[in-house]
């Protein structure tokens, strides 16, 4: 009769402790993961120098990929420039060249 009694015992505390609250814990749901991935872009900055306007091309990590030789009067020039180079990286390859 002890046995089965111990035993009792333990099958409750065993069913307490298991079904205590304990916040569940979800799987990551990788769709959303690749979509914040995807999400990841740099910037494309059009600001007001000393000598006119530039843009500059910054990365996802904040560092700056591109910046233009010299610098355009109006800021509708740097968009005009920034739509060409775009018109242009999409339609062409990488060339090596060399000297």
């Amino acid at each position: 009769m002890r046995r089965v009694i111990g035993l009792l015992v333990l099958v409750v505390s065993v069913a307490v402790v298991g079904s205590s609250v304990v916040p569940s814990i979800e799987a990551q749901d990788k769709s959303k993961t690749k979509a914040k991935e995807k999400e990841k872009v740099g910037t494309v900055e059009i600001y007001k120098a000393k000598d006119g306007y530039r843009y500059r091309v910054k990365g996802t990590d904040g560092k700056v990929l591109a910046m233009p030789s010299h610098a355009r009067e109006t800021k509708e020039d740097v968009a005009k420039d920034l739509e060409d180079i775009k018109t242009t990286l999409n339609k062409v390859k990488p060339a090596e060249v060399t000297d």
